[in-house]
């Protein structure tokens, strides 16, 4: 049976920086639940950047993760990343932070789409994200 990482974040953002000073702090640039189009006409849209940041805890082994984008009303997928490799420690409590970098995001029309985190072909966790 695979067990699943506690997602105890799931941030959508601009960016992310990590502090030069202490590796152990991160600065979470520009958070994101909507996305207004201000292009005429409206969509497609492209966006040039999001990130997704998680802080996983309960992790064993290692597996493939990644980030997929559905859009809600017509439950079709519209983007998703490569998958990566998540090595966690030895161990389970450890909290580790794991960045995702999407450039290029198409959305076809304005709505509601879920930005969700897969990790070892199992949906773990996901956020809702609204263009308008």
């Amino acid at each position: 049976m695979e067990i699943k990482p506690v997602v105890r974040y799931m941030l959508l953002c601009d960016d992310w920086r990590q502090d030069l000073g202490s590796n152990h702090r991160i600065t979470i640039l520009g958070l994101i639940s909507n996305i207004v189009s201000i292009d005429d006409p409206a969509y497609p849209l492209s966006y040039e950047e999001m990130c997704v940041f998680l802080i996983l805890t309960e992790g064993y082994g290692h597996g493939p993760a990644k980030i997929v984008c559905v859009h809600e009303e017509s439950g079709r997928e519209i983007f998703e990343t490569p998958a990566r490799t998540i090595q966690f420690g030895l161990d389970p409590l450890d909290v580790i932070g794991v960045p995702f970098r999407i450039r290029d995001c198409y959305f076809p029309e304005a709505g509601l789409y879920s930005i969700q985190f897969w990790d070892g072909g199992e949906l773990v966790e996901e956020r809702p994200l609204r263009l308008r």
